[in-house]
Parts: structure tokens; sequence; C-alpha cells
């Protein structure tokens, strides 16, 4: 069981852990088979260092500076950049002694080069990871609407894991790409999703843009049909049991989880 694909787990901190221990004692799912992706979520990393939960550990890293890293993830910023996130892998490591994974989607011309997956090693090794226990994905980019990115050929990927390999003793895996062909990899259902939205948000601007033309006599015929401007004492009173007013407040899953964070840490 990978926890995935339907937002950022460790911003769900606490219903996240709740279903994982069900899993594990309500139908018996081994928590060695059960695996946490995340974008770098550095409070929950460390929180769930202290969980009583053997599970997996996934991070989609995907770039080896900052300037890159803030660039395709503006999660890295707002968490303290790469190295705040690899020491919170590594105290992740060290406490569980569990194999961190590393997610590298390889962009063609960008970040999959054997420069790069130097880069990538020599980062790994300041950061003193155990060989061990750090393993990284390589997976050639999904095609996604509304990004130029293209997915890299089959010597980048075999170069840039002989690099790792050879040069690091980093284990690397190159993996297969599956479900692109129905828009379910990923990245691709919030791109579809996305676009279907804004081709309806186009169609209702265009719709309400469109105007009739009227006549003078139809103009004063409609102004002598309009009812009566309502006075003071016809104004009813609101109705205080009427909920989902437009100016609700939006539940902040993200922000309330690193409240809790904050207050437990």
């Amino acid at each position: 069981v990978v926890f995935m694909g339907m937002g950022e787990p460790l911003a769900n901190y606490r219903n996240v852990v709740a279903a994982i221990r069900r899993m594990n004692i309500e139908l018996g799912i081994g928590a060695r088979r059960i695996t946490v992706s995340t974008v770098g979520v550095v409070p929950s990393i460390r929180k769930l260092a202290e969980e009583d939960l053997q599970v997996g550990l996934a991070v989609s890293l995907h770039c080896a500076s900052e300037e890159e890293r803030d660039a395709l993830l503006p999660a890295n910023k707002r968490y303290g950049g790469i190295d705040e996130l690899l020491s919170a892998v590594r105290e992740y490591t060290d406490r569980t002694k569990r194999r961190v994974t590393f997610e590298w989607a390889l962009i063609e011309g960008q970040n999959d080069d054997p420069t790069v997956a130097r880069r990538l090693g020599r980062l790994l090794k300041r950061h003193g990871l155990r060989r061990d226990l750090c393993h990284v994905n390589v997976i050639p980019l999904n095609p996604t609407g509304g990004y130029g990115g293209s997915p890299s050929g089959r010597r980048a990927v075999e170069g840039f894991v002989k690099v790792l390999d050879s040069e690091f003793g980093i284990s690397a895996t190159p993996r297969m790409r599956r479900g692109i062909d129905i828009d379910a990899g990923c990245g691709q259902l919030k791109a579809t999703v996305k676009k279907r939205e804004e081709k309806k948000r186009a169609s209702a601007a265009a719709a309400t843009t469109t105007t009739k033309t009227t006549t003078p006599e139809e103009d004063h015929s409609r102004k002598e049909q309009q009812p009566p401007a309502a006075t003071k004492e016809s104004i009813a009173p609101p109705d205080i049991n009427v909920v989902g007013a437009t100016d609700d407040e939006i539940y902040d899953a993200e922000a309330a989880n690193n409240a809790f964070i904050n207050k437990e840490l």
C-alpha cells in the first residue's frame, strides 16, 4: 500500500497515521508493506520517525540543487530547502533503520545526465545517508498537459543509474511508467481535471458576456414590469439556520496539520 497521488499525505498526518494503524491491526497488512510518499513536509517526517511504525518512506526529490527544486517544487522553500529535508531524512533512517526511497522523475535535458547523477550522489553522501538505507527510483517523466518537459530516453536512464551504482554504491532502479494511456500516471489526473475546469470557466465567461440587443421600447417595457424596490420594513431578517454561505471559511487541511505539528513538537 502506498499513500500517494491523492494530495500530500503528510499534510493530512493524523488521518494517514490512523489509517496505517487500522490497516495494520484490523486488516493484517504488515507495516513494512506500507509506504508513505511525500514531497518533503519536514516537520511531519520528523514526527513520523517518532511513531512506532515500521512503514517505508518515499521522498519526491527530483533535483539536487536548491534553485532547481525551488522552481520545480514550491514546497522546497516552504520547508527549509534540500539540506533541511535531507537532515530530516537522515534522522528518520537513524531512528527507524528503515530504507528511504528517493523518487526521481527524469526530464530530458534537465536532470537526466551523468553530471546531475554525480551531484545527487555527492549530495546524499554529504548528508551522511547510509548507502544501504537509501534507494533511488528513476522514472521517465509522464506526459502531462501544461508542462513542456519530455521523458528521458532509455540510454539516459541507464546512464543515470550506472553512475549512482558504480561511482557511489547507491542502488537505483528504473521504473516502468504505468497507466499513462488512461491519464492515470503521476500528475496526469490533476492536469486533466484542471484543463476540464478551465474549459468550463471559459464557456461560462463567454456566456455571461453575450448580450442581447433590445429596442428602446423593449427596455421601457421591462422597466415598467420590474417590482417595486423593497422598503426597510419589508426586508426579512436573515435566517440564522442557513449554512454554507459564500463567505464561509474554506478548511485548509495543510495549514491545520502544520499548526498541529508545531504544537506537538
